[in-house]
């Protein structure tokens, strides 16, 4: 046997590689799914021999592979197939043998994950023969290929994959060569067969998969691993980037981080292990989480995507979650949505006979869905991006809680700027090297000495930041400018200090040469583009800060940018489509699409992976909204209604949040719109209403949802004391007029408010709250619409059977 361990080392080295990683061999306990050990009494034993009587499918494996076995388990079970799998060679005892053996004599489809020795496994032979025999077998070849299984090759040692280890394998087998011939030739014309290479552990589960689901006659296998497939395009939020450079070793130590080892750059490891309950210099780390810390622009969300693209192939799906504040919460509740689990709450179907929950707890309870999903043996990578708080924004639960326990297969990425998160193993990020730093810079271009002088003076006074070397590297690409005379521009470019405040990101407000590198570069594309594209590009850049930190639709952030200008501007534009030709029409936001290009080549806006969308750094962002006029803001709003149920439907709620967080106050005393009464009224029904009901019943996030209501009664009663009190000077002006339609549309719209947080406390169990909110709705609707008016008996209707019963 040690021979055989020995060959299959130098096949190895040879570069057929077995999947599985340190963190699959940490343990020394033996990995079998029997439920069977050493000291399990009677009950574990009949309970284990009942399980394996009625299993569809047998795993057997010979080590090496656990963690494609287990997620190939996982998936069975997921799907309703009695699976499983064992390394019979692990077994601890006769019973354990034994119940191992009664699966295999009832499964009806054996998969047989075959590696370099295998053939020198008793076992792993005896249950390829059993299968091979009955015409169930499925190998699963992992660091071998099926044609170097030739039986005459192998005894006479001819090919060149077996004269150094064929018979080697043969000596350790130490059988029967009858049966050992049967074997190897059963392998060398199997049908059907997965061959699984570097690069594509995914695809070939889901190929077993597919195949087991055909052989078993499960016609829903077939279209789950369809949309598991189709899902995985779009998981990661943009495409790879061919221009990444440098951050090989930081790579190599996320990954070292990932799997329980210490990154090898750390002092206070060194190079050893971390233990297996993720303790290291007395510090107790979740297994399977790692946090990168850098400022802003430093390159932490590059690294992570460079990481996932490489390693998606490990991991069912890609999970990301945007980490802003006030959108963590929505955004992790929604992987119930990629996780096929369904954590909402029937709020609007409350009936009297339900028992009243505390909406804090099932909140919990959605959030425990999801964690549990987390820690199967089903490998997933979440990235939670851009993490602000180690707390939630809106009831102040640790973040800590949202992550699943360690030990599990899936992996955690957190990017922050955050020092540090507690119980989480934090990796600083530092700057680009200076090699890697200068080709940002000047790309492939050959540059003289004095320019490359220059550009290293660029660099210290952009402070080294990987995002404004980048950028760099586009204005010298995408405009005729010299770095010497980008330089003098910058050194112009004035530096915005009145306009920042504590609460601004310390990578601009601290950073006035890259602010300078900014403002420069919107200079060049003013003086340099034709039909005034700088200033559409700062328009669209600023439409974009109100928007959510998610994909934006490039139609929604046109039409955004196009109703951002002023009314001379729009009057001019339809003056030009009235004198154009019919033959050649004037193309509506055809000057914001050239300016989006523009800022797409400049890397300033990113094309995501979801089609038709871009996406802005925060940096970027925050830039755009300092340097705008705020008339942008309105029209966001404006156009995010418009779209309501339109396209972009994958993040039209967190565009739609955006919004309200303009509209709102939520404590922040930065409110940004004003609407007029009619539009807030028209804002309310369409959009911050179905909004707080979408929270709930898809998602269970009362917290966010009471919040919305909330802020939303008070501005409606800010706008109904226009109408109801004594006249005021408003805009310098005095608004007497009153016109009972608005007036009417405004009650309307609170009592909606109201009628839906009576819904959201009569589950909670508060009746007393929710009749009163019911009768302040009745009231309104009673004075601005009637005592008969369907929506006042509707609302009476609700109160008298749901809430007064």
């Amino acid at each position: 046997m040690a021979a055989a361990w020995s060959s299959g080392a130098a096949v190895a080295a040879r570069g057929i590689h077995i999947m599985d990683s340190s963190e699959g061999r940490m343990s020394a306990v033996p990995w079998v799914s029997l439920g069977v050990d050493d000291g399990a009494d009677h009950e574990a034993e009949d309970a284990a021999l009942a399980r394996a009587r009625g299993c569809d499918v047998y795993v057997g494996h010979g080590g090496g592979v656990r963690r494609m076995v287990a997620w190939l388990r996982a998936e069975l079970e997921l799907l309703g197939v009695p699976c499983v799998a064992t390394d019979r060679r692990q077994c601890g005892d006769a019973r354990a043998l034994a119940v191992a053996r009664a699966a295999m004599d009832v499964a009806l489809v054996g998969v047989i994950v075959v590696t370099p020795v295998s053939l020198a496994n008793p076992y792993a032979v005896e249950e390829i023969r059993v299968f091979l025999e009955r015409g169930a077998l499925v190998p699963v070849f992992v660091g071998i290929r099926q044609r170097d299984f030739v039986a005459e090759d192998v005894v006479e040692r001819r090919s060149n994959l077996w004269e150094t280890h064929g018979g080697e394998l043969w000596k350790a087998y130490d059988g029967v060569e009858d049966e050992w011939r049967e074997v190897v030739e059963g392998l060398a014309r199997a049908e059907p067969v997965v061959e699984l290479r570097l690069g594509d552990l995914r695809d070939r589960v889901l190929d077993v998969l597919q195949i087991l689901g055909a052989r078993l006659g499960r016609p829903a296998v077939a279209p789950a691993v369809r949309a598991w497939r189709a899902a995985a395009d779009a998981e990661i939020p943009f495409p790879w980037n061919t221009g990444f450079v440098g951050r090989e070793r930081e790579l190599l130590d996320v990954e070292a981080m990932l799997r329980g080892g210490a990154p090898a750059n750390d002092k206070a490891a060194g190079k050893r292990p971390m233990a297996q309950d993720g303790s290291i210099t007395g510090t107790s780390f979740l297994l399977g989480v790692v946090c990168i810390s850098a400022a802003s622009g430093a390159g932490k969300t590059e690294l992570v995507l460079e990481f996932a693209h490489r390693h998606a192939h490990e991991y069912k799906k890609v999970l990301w979650v945007h980490g802003e504040a006030r959108y963590l919460r929505q955004s992790y509740l929604k992987l119930a949505d990629h996780l096929g689990i369904a954590v909402g709450d029937n709020v609007l179907q409350t009936t009297t006979t339900e028992r009243a929950r505390s909406l804090h707890g099932i909140e919990g309870v959605a959030i425990e869905k999801i964690k549990k999903e987390l820690t199967r043996d089903i490998p997933y990578l979440v990235v939670i991006d851009n993490l602000e708080s180690e707390r939630d924004w809106w009831d102040g639960r640790a973040i800590t809680e949202l992550l699943p326990l360690g030990g599990g297969r899936t992996h955690v990425i957190i990017t922050t700027r955050l020092p540090s998160l507690q119980g989480v193993r934090v990796f600083e990020l530092g700057n680009l090297d200076a090699p890697n730093s200068m080709h940002l810079m000047k790309g492939a271009r050959m540059l003289r000495d004095e320019d490359m002088a220059v550009l290293t003076d660029i660099q210290e006074k952009v402070c080294g930041v990987s995002l404004g070397l980048a950028l760099v590297g586009s204005i010298l690409s995408e405009i005729a400018v010299s770095p010497a005379e980008l330089r003098e521009m910058m050194r112009d470019a004035p530096h915005r200090v009145p306009t920042w405040s504590p609460k601004d990101d310390a990578t601009v407000r601290d950073n006035p040469g890259l602010v300078q590198l900014l403002d420069a570069c919107f200079t060049l594309l003013r003086r340099e583009a034709p039909a005034g594209l700088g200033k559409v590009a700062e328009r669209l850049l600023e439409a974009s800060s109100f928007l959510a930190p998610v994909p934006i639709p490039t139609a929604m952030l046109i039409h955004a940018a196009c109703a951002g200008k002023t009314q001379w501007n729009r009057l001019t534009r339809e003056l030009r489509r009235c004198f154009t030709s019919p033959l050649a029409p004037l193309e509506t936001g055809r000057v914001e699409q050239n300016a989006l290009a523009m800022l797409l080549r400049l890397g300033i806006a990113r094309q995501s992976t979801r089609a038709g969308c871009v996406s802005v750094h925060g940096v970027f962002r925050t830039f755009g909204r300092k340097i705008g006029s705020g008339r942008v803001a309105r029209a966001v709003v404006e156009t995010i209604v418009a779209e309501q149920g339109g396209g972009a439907a994958q993040h039209a709620d967190d565009h739609t949040w955006a919004a309200c967080l303009s509209l709102f106050r939520f404590e922040a005393p930065d409110v940004s719109v004003e609407l007029p009464p009619p539009e807030l009224a028209r804002f309310i029904r369409r959009s911050a209403v179905p909004l707080a009901v979408r929270c709930v019943t898809g998602y269970s996030a009362y917290g966010a949802a009471l919040e919305l209501l909330r802020e939303a009664t008070d501005v409606v009663l800010e706008a109904e004391d226009l109408y109801i009190g004594a006249p005021r000077l408003v805009n310098d002006r005095k608004y007497v007029a009153i016109d009972p339609k608005v007036y009417t549309k405004l009650a309307q719209a609170r009592a909606e408010l109201l009628v839906m947080r009576a819904r959201i406390m009569l589950r909670a169990g508060e009746r007393g709250i929710a009749e009163d909110y019911c009768l302040s709705a009745i009231g309104l609707l009673e004075v601005a619409c009637g005592d008969c008016h369907p929506e006042t008996l509707v609302v009476r209707a609700f109160l008298e059977q749901a809430v007064r019963v």
